[in-house]
């Protein structure tokens, strides 16, 4: 008895240290950065669909596309159909936004932090950019951010919400050591109907070709 005793303590200690390491693991912390989530979703909904803001924001035909705005404004942001956790090396998508990777390691440490903070940033920016010109500033015009008080040992956590329609929505999060998580939220132009897996997310959102990315189902 003394010895399953120890072995439950061990699996219980090994289950929490992966909570903490995958910064989404515990209930609470992933309530915390989901309803942040749904929350900037619904900033960015109201953006989209109200037409005095978005003709004094800009003039340009992109930002009232009809196809676009007909999609956001009859999804539901209120409830998600599934939440994805996305994780990536950086280092080695670093591709992704530069021809000069094996220069990297000549920077200084800030250097390297701003060109990781661009690697993050640009994800949403590719997925977009193979919808054409219209998705780029229609996505990059209706994005959003914010903070919130959140501890985790996660400097980076990416989450995408999908809806029963309309488009997903694809939030980072960032973590500093003073509890403090800061997030960018953005619209990517998919097709949420399309989307009930893992398999399913990665082929409608085309991010087979992003080094170690890996898509997990978290809700």
């Amino acid at each position: 008895m003394k010895r399953l005793s120890v072995l439950m303590m061990i699996i219980f200690g090994l289950t929490a240290l992966t909570t903490v390491l995958t910064g989404c693991g515990s209930s609470d912390g992933c309530d915390t950065l989901i309803k942040a989530g749904l929350e900037s979703a619904a900033r960015m909904k109201e953006a989209v669909c109200n037409e005095t803001y978005r003709n004094m924001i800009s003039s340009s035909a992109a930002l009232n596309d009809s196809d676009m705005i007909h999609a956001v404004s009859s999804e539901n942001v209120v409830e998600y159909k599934a939440v994805y956790e996305v994780t990536f090396d950086p280092e080695k998508a670093l591709g992704t936004i530069t021809d000069r990777v094996e220069e990297f390691d000549t920077l200084s440490e800030y250097l390297q932090t701003k060109i990781i903070a661009q690697v993050y940033g640009s994800i949403p920016t590719l997925i977009n950019s193979k919808k054409g010109s219209s998705a780029l500033a229609f996505a990059a015009m209706f994005s959003d951010s914010g903070s919130i008080k959140h501890k985790t040992q996660k400097e980076k956590t990416i989450l995408v919400f999908v809806f029963e329609s309309g488009y997903p929505i694809w939030v980072t999060y960032n973590s500093d050591r003073e509890g403090t998580v800061s997030y960018v939220s953005n619209w990517i132009i998919a097709d949420c109907a399309q989307i009930d897996s893992e398999e399913t997310f990665i082929r409608e959102l085309h991010i087979d070709n992003v080094p170690t990315l890996e898509v997990k189902k978290i809700r």
